[in-house]
């Protein structure tokens, strides 16, 4: 399995209008046939103080998709859906940073 995660932070301007129209738009790509989960977060807002010291802030939002194998990615990677919907995605991000994990088994 893959899991391609995609870390990022929202540009202060966006609404939240925007940012609920463009996870729309987000969600829509789990009909990509590659795709076998997908997933939107928001970064914990820890309630205990001492786990607060072990995360990282550095990103609020993480989308995170996951594929059988490296050809499912590529799959996801071409479609016209994904390459318009990553578009939106750039107008709207700062600071993005995308990293693909194979299992281990």
């Amino acid at each position: 399995m893959i899991q391609h995660i995609v870390l990022f932070n929202l540009k202060a301007e966006v609404e939240s209008s925007d940012r609920d129209w463009l996870f729309g738009q987000i969600q829509g790509l789990s009909t990509i046939s590659s795709v076998r989960r997908l997933a939107i977060g928001k970064l914990l807002e820890p309630s205990e103080d001492w786990y607060k010291t072990r995360l990282s802030t550095e990103y609020e939002w993480v989308l995170s998709i996951e594929f059988d194998d490296e050809a499912g990615l590529y799959t996801y990677q071409k479609h016209p859906d994904h390459v318009t919907v990553a578009g939106e995605i750039r107008k709207r991000a700062t600071g993005t940073k995308i990293v693909d994990f194979v299992s281990v088994d």
